[in-house]
């Protein structure tokens, strides 16, 4: 995780005596007076005062208040060490450029004085387009903390710029640009505050495509808005949310990585964009997201690869949180594979379109190894979901597209009630798996009746099935009604390997393509327990004609060279006398794809 923890310079002190709270001004400051159309200082060291212009020349704490109608302050110093800039009631507007630029500095801290309102407005058009291109704009490493408020207008370019480093730790920031609200070159990370930002262009952004390791956005904390014209928040690398609450309304993209997007914690909640959530790869195990997207809810892409193509990159993961997706097009869609191991997730897909849209979408395999998952559409699920997956799953295929309003019961052949879905628009699928379907019982599907309980886009635990009608009977794990599951052939023949026991237990793999294209394959190993129990498993092999993996599910899986080993995970490793659990991976292969040997140890 790409978090970094900033050395904040502070340039005010709170003490407490007897629970008493005394802010005290740190003794070496130097107090800047704003006066309309000039300036005063109570030192001349570190400060020099050029008609409206004022120019911080050393490191030091310096305060500004009061009103600079058309003027700039610049800090400008070689030092070494941390230029503190506090604004205590300090308002500055320029006509030229930016209102506060940082043109050198080692780096700068603002402070927003605790119950002061601050403002900064920068010109319509810039004297000079070859520098400053934000109102408040630093070359260095900038922190913005404190407990005061900041409205930014951005008139020409951006509301806040750094080229370097930008950290938010607190404070009432307003920001309102014509181009990008926040953006840091090497990375813009927030971990506090209370944030709006309404951006012709993009709201939150990290630019450096230099640096695998620096251009990412993360968000530990703070309440954020944005409103802007494309996307909220973009990254070229990733985006890395681990606390805080964002309301996103969004003309393009909401969270654009191009790397990663990775959600363990916080609320993301998107009341408007093109697509939610985009990246190479998707990753969410924690916190709650909640979106509206015009197209894809969820999208996982690699650029640059034909759209039905499959990709050994592409991947979504969910494997905690609470995911609510309302989409025009498909809820998740990804250019690889698709894998749900943990949380709940409840898409209202597109309510009308080809069979290529629905809930779930992949050109991959969509795995279920944990979680509730819940997804309607034009088609619950595109993809005809990995027969391997360990968790049940039904695939509900209607005669005819429901109205929005229906409500769906699952009921199992005991008369339980599994699920209870009240659908907000136009249906015609649904995909459902959770711990209670079990691979191979059968479930009857009712409409009608009503629900009860708490609803999660739709989705209740509980309803009643009185005067409801029985639509059909679905057999779990791949089974559907209306339309048939397709199993991608087998293209090479399965190799079984009986491997080294452990002790009196043993068990045996089983290595078999079920998909090929062109340099790319899926391959599905069951394990199977010999003539007692096991508590785990590893299955080992080696690639003969240069195959590698590129993504893998229901498995721990590492590469050495050409040799690969895959352990269980530890909802799948003990296995009872002769009951079997499958794993799979996405591989590349150039030229032959021979099936290798496998070799299963138990422990």
């Amino acid at each position: 995780m790409k978090l970094a923890v900033p050395a904040v310079a502070m340039a005010m002190v709170a003490a407490s005596w007897f629970g008493v709270s005394v802010l005290a001004e740190a003794a070496d400051t130097v107090n800047i007076t704003l006066n309309g159309s000039s300036a005063t200082s109570t030192s001349s060291t570190g400060v020099t005062i050029s008609g409206s212009t004022v120019t911080i020349t050393a490191v030091g704490t310096y305060q500004l208040s009061g009103t600079l109608t058309d003027g700039q302050i610049v800090v400008d110093t070689t030092d070494t060490g941390d230029v503190g800039v506090i604004l205590s009631g300090a308002s500055v507007s320029s006509s030229t450029g930016a209102a506060i630029s940082v043109t050198d500095a080692d780096t700068v801290t603002v402070t927003l004085a605790a119950g002061t309102t601050n403002t900064l407005s920068d010109a319509s058009t810039y004297v000079s387009t070859s520098g400053p291109d934000g109102a408040l704009y630093s070359t260095a490493d900038m922190t913005i903390t404190g407990t005061g408020s900041l409205s930014i207008r951005g008139n020409a370019y951006d509301g806040i710029v750094s080229k370097d480093t930008l950290i938010i730790e607190s404070g009432t920031i307003n920001v309102n640009a014509v181009d990008d609200g926040i953006r840091g070159k090497d990375y813009l990370q927030i971990n506090g505050g209370t944030i709006t930002v309404t951006s012709g262009s993009d709201g939150l952004k990290s630019t450096n495509d230099s640096d695998t390791s620096l251009g990412y956005v993360a968000v530990a904390g703070g309440t954020i808005g944005i409103t802007a014209g494309t996307d909220c928040v973009q990254a070229v690398t990733d985006v890395i949310v681990t606390g805080g609450v964002q309301t996103l309304s969004c003309g393009d993209d909401a969270v654009h990585a191009g790397s990663t997007v990775d959600v363990s914690a916080g609320d993301i909640v998107i009341t408007r964009s093109y697509e939610g959530l985009e990246g190479l790869k998707v990753a969410i195990s924690g916190g709650t997201v909640t979106l509206t997207s015009t197209d894809d809810g969820i999208n996982a892409v690699e650029e640059g690869l034909n759209e039905f193509a499959v990709s050994a990159n592409a991947l979504i993961t969910i494997s905690g949180g609470t995911v609510i997706v309302n989409s025009g097009v498909d809820g998740f869609d990804s250019n690889g594979g698709i894998v749900f191991s943990g949380g709940t997730v409840v898409v209202n897909g597109p309510s009308s379109g080809s069979f290529g849209e629905g809930g779930l979408d992949a050109n991959g395999p969509v795995t279920f190894s944990g979680g509730i998952v819940l997804a309607s559409g034009a088609s619950g699920s595109t993809s005809n979901p990995a027969t391997s997956s360990p968790q049940g799953f039904v695939n509900v295929r209607f005669n005819t597209a429901q109205p929005a309003g229906t409500i769906v019961h699952l009921v199992s052949a005991a008369g339980a009630e599994v699920v209870a879905f009240k659908s907000s628009k136009q249906f015609q699928g649904i995909v459902f798996s959770s711990s209670q379907i079990i691979s191979g019982q059968s479930y009857r599907v009712y409409t009608g009746g009503s629900v009860s309980g708490t609803s999660i886009g739709g989705m209740y635990s509980s309803g009643s099935i009185a005067g409801a009608t029985q639509i059909s009977t679905v057999t779990a794990s791949g089974s559907t009604t209306s339309i048939p599951t397709t199993t991608p052939p087998i293209t090479t023949s399965p190799t079984t390997t009986t491997g080294p026991t452990s002790g009196t237990s043993s068990c045996a793999a089983t290595y078999t393509v079920t998909s090929q294209w062109d340099g790319g394959f899926q391959a599905d190993i069951t394990v199977t327990a010999g003539a007692s129990a096991i508590g785990g498993w590893t299955v080992t092999w080696t690639f003969a004609d240069g195959q590698t993996v590129s993504q893998s599910w229901n498995a721990t899986v590492t590469t050495s060279g050409s040799t690969v080993s895959a352990t269980n995970m530890v909802y799948n490793g003990a296995l009872n006398t002769a009951a079997s659990t499958s794993f799979g991976f996405i591989g590349t292969w150039n030229g032959s794809n021979g099936v290798p040997s496998v070799a299963c140890t138990a422990s």
